[in-house]
């Protein structure tokens, strides 16, 4: 009964962070949620895909998300996935890894001000107070990141007459010519800046 116990508690923490991950490798699941070794992790979403309660797909390796049964288990409700976001999603995932799993990391939160959303980012949380904004560099044109960095700029701005600190905006890009062009454009902003 303890053992049923332990395996029912393990599958809701992975159905949640499964939840909050929308896509996830198997290796990022085992890091978020402590799978130990790679057979075990295996062996753990193996058991929770044969009982329907997340599913999986083929992009260069195996992805897994909720079924609509593992939404139910934890009571969530979960909008259309659409496959062109996988890997942007896993990108944004190595992302919330690399950077230490923030405990209030939140995805796609509208920034507003004067009660107009300015911004969208990719996800937003805090560091020792300070606010960091996060920005996926997969597939959007540089014309579209260089009117995010404009945007930046200004609620930037607002946040330190607010809250007296200057906010981060943290990039993530697989190309070094766009990472040299965003650094150029962060730097000319004079914004606070980290690109991965």
């Amino acid at each position: 009964m303890l053992q049923l116990k332990r395996k029912i508690k393990r599958q809701e923490t992975i159905l949640s962070s499964l939840a909050d991950l929308t896509y996830a490798t198997r290796e990022q699941l085992q890091i978020v949620n402590d799978l130990a070794g790679d057979r075990n992790a295996r062996r753990v979403l193996l058991d929770m895909e044969r009982d329907g309660l997340i599913k999986s797909l083929r992009h260069e390796k195996k992805i897994y998300y909720l079924s609509n049964r593992g939404n139910e288990k934890i009571g969530r409700s979960q909008s259309r996935l659409k496959k062109s976001w996988i890997t942007h999603t896993l990108m944004r995932n190595d992302l919330y890894i690399k950077l230490g799993v923030p405990r209030d990391w939140e995805k796609e939160v509208p920034v507003k001000q004067n009660e107009e959303v300015v911004l969208i980012p990719d996800a937003m949380f805090t560091d020792n107070g300070h606010f960091c904004f996060v920005e996926i560099d997969n597939r959007q044109s540089m014309r579209t990141n260089y009117d995010k960095i404009s945007k930046y700029k200004i609620l930037f701005k607002s946040i330190y007459r607010e809250y007296k600190h200057h906010p981060t905006l943290i990039w993530y890009s697989l190309s070094t010519i766009r990472k040299g062009k965003l650094e150029s454009s962060c730097s000319k902003a004079g914004i606070k800046y980290h690109i991965y």
